[in-house]
């Protein structure tokens, strides 16, 4: 008999909503960046609004808070697509649409290791 195991066992780590206005910037040649929704040292999901129905793809991003009261930025952080997918339920008048993405980070420098763990700790929530 299969046992039902949960995501959370199946993933080396704990993902946290993130509680402020987050995003994320995509290094892909374009002005394209997305709202962070849940972060991990692993990795993140995030949604963003694509012409076309086509996923913006990147490999490499920058995270950034949109908050006038702190300044926080994560610079080029190598990432690969796990899963991405349509949310909105029908694609509107001009063929753009709401999707989510999840990526997992590349390795990481010590640097960014250490602004990515600030950033869980103080700008997210535990599950």
């Amino acid at each position: 008999m299969k046992t039902n195991r949960s995501k959370s066992e199946r993933r080396a780590y704990k993902r946290y909503p993130v509680q402020k206005n987050a995003f994320v910037i995509l290094r892909n040649g374009s002005l394209n960046a997305g709202q962070i929704t849940e972060i991990s040292l692993g990795g993140m999901v995030f949604q963003n609004i694509c012409k076309n129905g086509s996923p913006p793809g990147a490999s490499e991003i920058d995270i950034m808070l949109a908050d006038f009261t702190d300044a926080f930025v994560i610079r080029n952080l190598h990432v690969k697509s796990v899963a991405d997918r349509g949310i909105s339920k029908k694609p509107s008048f001009d063929s753009t649409q709401l999707r989510k993405q999840a990526v997992r980070f590349g390795n990481l420098s010590p640097s960014q290791a250490s602004r990515l763990k600030y950033f869980i700790q103080f700008y997210t929530s535990s599950l």
